[in-house]
């Protein structure tokens, strides 16, 4: 957008240049403080007679050597040349202001100019000292010709400067065509960003639905587990305390099987010792049956708590086998649904990086240009 007005503003200042030549030299005066100071009074300032342009990236090129100037009669100097430097101080990359300042001087001084020229796809310096001095001056200097042929040489430059502003008015209808077709496809792509925007905002409603529901399925679980895990937990419990008793069970039938060993080998010994006399003998021998009833009936009543025991134990594994597969459909459930939850946040990612990615390419790159990029030294 700012190369427009910069590319009107060169050629109308080239143009008004050149006619203000042709008047001072029809007068018969030299005043080249006007032809590129635009100044009168004051020290007479001039430059060597080169058209500079600066490219895009920065650097100052050879635009137009002006015919009779201090350049043209030294002849080094060609279109398309890159300036490096004026007396030694670098000015790539600086803006046209101080490269200006530089060249232009007193009339008859003398300036250092670098230059940097690819030929066959090589690059080379080379240094041109140049006098400061308009045309007219520099004619005054070599030879006196005659107002005819310097008018008719003026009018030559001013017809290739009409030339230059031509080309730069068709160089402007182009870039206004190139801006106008720009803008078209710039509207062009924010409808479409807008229509992909409205699509995605449906799309994302949808998901937020879905989440929705998927939390909602996820806190239900939850809510059916925790008295499933409470009931494990009783469970749990209350097997430590079947166990236990089991253990103390064991424990006493282990005692009354080792007071019964005891018992049956004093009975032997007692009925050992009642051989020896028939009544001694029988009321050892009732007694012993006594007390072998009694064991008996013992052990008997210890059988029937075992197998109730057994039993018990039976009914408590199975209603823990119950139990536990209640509980493990409740963590397929909730496994389910972490899953769906997954998938649920993995297309949101997606669509959120397609969403920014297809907005960031849609941003036109801003274009920097140098208003003022063409002047006359």
């Amino acid at each position: 957008s700012s190369l427009l007005p910069s590319l009107l503003a060169g050629a109308e200042t080239a143009q008004f240049g050149w006619l203000m030549v042709v008047e001072r030299r029809s007068e018969g005066t030299m005043n080249s403080s006007n032809v590129f100071s635009g100044e009168g009074g004051g020290p007479v300032q001039a430059g060597v007679g080169i058209f500079f342009q600066q490219e895009g990236d920065g650097s100052v090129v050879v635009k137009t050597i002006v015919s009779g100037g201090s350049s043209e009669r030294e002849g080094s100097v060609r279109v398309g040349d890159q300036i490096l430097s004026v007396d030694e101080h670098k000015v790539v990359g600086e803006p046209l202001s101080v490269l200006r300042g530089l060249i232009l001087g007193p009339q008859g001084s003398f300036v250092k100019l670098t230059f940097q020229r690819k030929d066959m796809g090589e690059a080379h310096t080379f240094d041109v000292r140049l006098m400061r001095g308009s045309a007219e001056y520099l004619q005054g200097l070599t030879s006196s010709k005659t107002i005819e042929d310097e008018i008719d040489q003026l009018r030559l430059q001013l017809r290739q400067a009409l030339s230059h502003c031509s080309q730069d008015r068709d160089e402007l209808d182009r870039l206004r065509k190139m801006l106008q077709t720009e803008r078209d496809q710039s509207q062009m792509r924010e409808r479409e960003l807008e229509l992909l925007q409205q699509e995605n905002a449906r799309e994302l409603s949808q998901l937020n639905e879905n989440l929705r529901n998927a939390e909602g399925g996820r806190r239900e679980a939850e809510t059916q587990l925790h008295p499933l895990q409470q009931r494990e937990a009783d469970l749990a419990e209350e097997l430590n305390r079947q166990k236990e008793k089991e253990r103390l069970r064991k424990e006493y039938i282990e005692e009354l099987k080792k007071r019964h060993e005891e018992e049956k080998g004093r009975l032997e010994g007692l009925f050992l010792k009642e051989q020896a006399g028939r009544r001694e003998d029988q009321v050892a021998r009732l007694g012993g049956e006594s007390q072998l009833s009694r064991i008996q009936a013992e052990l008997s009543r210890l059988r029937t708590l075992e197998q109730g025991r057994r039993e018990r134990e039976e009914e408590y594994k199975d209603r823990m086998q119950q139990e536990m597969a209640r509980l493990q459909d409740a963590v397929r459930t909730q496994d389910v649904v972490r899953t769906a939850v997954k998938e649920v946040e993995v297309k949101m990612a997606r669509y959120t990086g397609e969403y920014l990615q297809y907005t960031q390419q849609l941003v036109p790159p801003e274009e920097t240009l140098d208003d003022d990029n063409l002047f006359l030294a």
